[in-house]
């Protein structure tokens, strides 16, 4: 039931996310295009590339909510690190994009741009962007969603270029109060190549989070000291002639490989090695949660 819930949670919260999104999308490339702001029009891209990734999180979300099937025989948990991939290169290559972009225009004498209308998205996009990023972080807590999670931090790059472009129209308006208007056609293109820095950050950090789970990297953190911990004093207390583990997090789940070596045959009947994978899933399963926990004994050092 709590699982139902935390996946009914999820979905709502990609669903709203995706109606903000096409409604900031829309927002942002039409005024960009009508007001000559490629900050503007920058900003309305990269809700509109948010737009597909939404999508694909909304089906990832149910994707991995299914069981193993025939097809896809260890479950569906590996698309979600995989779409978090996706999405942040995605980003990446967005924000390189804008800044090449930004330079180019600043080279060539920047633009001018109708400074009245810009104001209203700025204000309109960063009330939007801060309100979904606000929502979807409090979902993503309350239900330990890393798809929700990434989403809204999509959402808060979202917000900052919003605030930002918000902020250098502002400073337009003061330039030419103080009698400096020659530079404002240069606001906009500098506004464009530094907040594509600014935003590269993000999915950067998105990258090397979910890289490591793609790779079947071994997590570096306290539920990896707890399974060590666990195995260790289980071997010395039941005497295990050797062990070996295998451990990785792919998505939501965990896999856990566990081969135990005893070579005394008639004290490791069937009934004591249950006893063991029983022993084992009740010390961890309320840091692993959802896991693929495999526990084999052997007698050979050869299939360790």
């Amino acid at each position: 039931m709590a699982t139902s819930r935390k996946i009914s949670k999820e979905r709502m919260a990609l669903k709203v996310s995706l109606a903000g999104t096409i409604f900031v999308a829309t927002l942002g490339i039409g005024y960009g295009l009508y007001v000559g702001s490629n900050a503007i029009l920058l900003d309305g891209m990269f809700s509109f590339l948010s737009m597909g990734m939404t999508g694909l999180s909304l089906y990832t979300a149910y994707l991995v909510s299914k069981p193993d099937d025939e097809q896809f025989q260890f479950g569906y948990a590996h698309f979600e690190p995989l779409i978090n991939v996706v999405n942040g290169l995605l980003i990446l290559v967005t924000c390189l994009f804008a800044f090449v972009t930004g330079i180019q225009t600043i080279l060539q004498g920047g633009h001018d741009i109708i400074l009245g209308d810009a104001i209203v998205y700025a204000v309109l996009s960063t009330v939007s962007c801060f309100s979904i990023y606000f929502f979807e972080t409090s979902i993503a807590r309350s239900v330990d969603s890393e798809l929700v999670r990434v989403d809204s931090q999509e959402w808060l790059v979202d917000a900052i270029l919003s605030a930002a472009i918000l902020v250098g129209f502002i400073l337009v308006i003061i330039f030419d109060a103080m009698g400096y208007s020659k530079w404002n056609a240069y606001v906009d293109p500098i506004l464009v190549t530094t907040l594509s820095i600014a935003a590269s950050v993000l999915p950067i950090k998105v990258l090397r989070r979910n890289l490591k789970e793609v790779l079947l990297v071994a997590p570096q953190d306290s539920v990896q000291e707890h399974v060590d911990q666990v195995i260790a004093e289980l071997s010395e207390k039941y005497d295990f002639d050797d062990y070996t583990h295998h451990f990785a997090k792919i998505g939501r789940q965990y896999d856990l490989e566990i081969n135990i070596l005893v070579k005394d045959e008639k004290r490791w009947t069937t009934k004591q090695q249950d006893n063991i994978r029983q022993i084992i899933w009740d010390k961890l399963e309320a840091d692993l949660g959802e896991t693929w926990l495999s526990v084999s004994f052997t007698g050979q050092e050869r299939w360790l």
